[in-house]
């Protein structure tokens, strides 16, 4: 784990997390690999007052304090190694595979990154762990400190649990020194959420309302099944009470406040379905919701959806995916007051009435279809995009291939971007009179 300086903490929601977040999924991921090993077993228990795992490459590790694994198959020298990293990749992959135990606590976890990086993780719990699996994981609670010469960063998370987990091919991928080849899978995760609050390093310390960034994620579902032989059927995940408040000082504050939003305030939801008859993938819908800005929704349907999609090895996988069909591909574009605030801001920036700016940006997007040749794809989407403007409701395109589907590997490979546009064929929807009322609890 490389250090890097961390930059000033006024990256967007949507940006790339800072490395001490990824140093900590990376911390989290041993902490599954040592934890599941759903039937307990034979031999009894073992404890270990103390067990430091170093990670050999860049100085970080996880002392883990008062291990306790109740009626386990593991003597105290083997759990012992196993918590501490004394084991070839050959042997752990070994010994995970045959681990047994009916609950393995853990109170308290410290884990420390080579740049500083401080979290503990408090009662950590699994039960009924087997051959690389387990009936439960929770985590009561976790907090860190990521030091920087400006001011700390805080982490606060909430309670997490994940039900009926497995990991098919962890001994393998162990062995192979690939252990994110493995597949993860679990029926059901649920989180309390949790709280950042980071400094945004081009806003003095005393400028007024301060200088932190404050991230708050809040309650976090996610529903999986499976078929008996391991294949997916359904999955969904909602993401509610994502709020994200800059300091009133900063650029970015001051920007949001211009167009009257003092903080950001939003929801995430995802679902989808695999039929593994048909071997077709629905995606149901992909959406961002964002309170007093919009919505935007993402759907559509692949086809040729074989099984080693999602539990072949790396390569074979992603081959499978580039061999993949998309068969149509929606987006749902809802405002809900941000399209507005930026006509009127543009307006009085530049002394127009807000029709004449409206008018202008409509005059730009009918040239579109020009500087592609006239591809139709580009003409309805032009179409739409400025029936919109006038009239700033809702906006939906749906793409899929003129006379076939489409293959994902097309899409990496665009050599004509001319003779591409012709494959690819354009509708849009017209907004609705009186659009639907949403379902209660679905919008913001």
């Amino acid at each position: 784990m490389t250090h890097v300086s961390r930059p000033p903490y006024s990256w967007p929601p949507h940006s790339r997390p800072p490395q001490s977040w990824r140093r900590l999924s990376s911390a989290a991921l041993v902490l599954l690999a040592v934890s599941f090993g759903a039937a307990p077993a034979l031999a009894g228990d073992v404890v270990i007052a103390e067990a430091v795992l170093a990670s050999k490459s860049d100085g970080g590790k996880i002392v883990f304090k008062n291990i306790t694994i109740k009626d386990g198959n593991l003597s105290q020298a083997e759990a012992t190694n196993l918590f501490t990293g004394a084991l070839s990749r050959e042997d752990l992959g070994a010994l995970l595979e045959r681990m047994e135990a009916s609950r393995v606590t853990i109170p308290e976890a410290e884990v420390q990154t080579e740049g500083g990086d401080h979290f503990t993780l408090r009662d950590i719990v699994a039960e009924s762990i087997s051959h690389g699996g387990a009936q439960s994981l929770a985590v009561a609670s976790a907090e860190g400190v990521l030091p920087d010469d400006s001011g700390d960063a805080s982490l606060k998370l909430g309670a997490l649990r994940i039900e009926k987990i497995s990991m098919p091919g962890l001994a393998a991928a162990l062995r192979a020194g690939d252990p994110g080849a493995a597949a993860f899978r679990f029926s059901h995760l649920g989180w309390d959420g949790g709280d950042l609050s980071a400094v945004d390093k081009a806003t003095p310390a005393g400028a007024p309302g301060g200088n932190r960034v404050l991230l708050h994620f809040g309650a976090t579902t996610i529903d999986q099944n499976f078929d008996p032989d391991g294949a997916p059927r359904d999955g969904s995940a909602t993401m509610s009470g994502v709020n994200v408040k800059l300091p009133p000082q900063s650029k970015g504050g001051q920007t949001l406040a211009a167009f009257g939003y003092p903080e950001l305030s939003g929801e995430f939801r995802f679902a989808g379905a695999y039929d593994s008859t048909a071997k077709t993938y629905a995606l149901k819908t992909y959406a961002l919701d964002l309170k007093n800005i919009g919505r935007i929704a993402l759907s559509g349907q692949f086809s040729g959806v074989g099984r080693i999609v999602f539990d072949g090895d790396k390569e074979a996988r992603e081959e499978a995916v580039r061999q993949v069909f998309l068969d149509w591909a929606q987006i749902d574009v809802d405002n809900a007051g941000l399209f507005d605030k930026v006509v009127t801001f543009v307006a009085l920036s530049q002394g127009k009435a807000p029709d004449a700016v409206k008018a202008e940006w409509r005059a730009i997007v009918s040239q579109a279809p020009l500087l592609f040749s006239g591809a139709p794809a580009i003409a309805v989407a032009s179409q739409a995009v400025s029936k919109f403007i006038a009239d700033p409701k809702t906006l939906t395109l749906r793409l899929k291939g003129k006379d076939s589907p489409l293959k994902l590997d097309e899409f990496a490979h665009i050599e004509d971007p001319s003779a591409f546009l012709d494959r690819l064929e354009v509708t849009s929807a017209p907004a609705p009179s009186s659009p639907a009322k949403p379902v209660s609890g679905t919008r913001l």
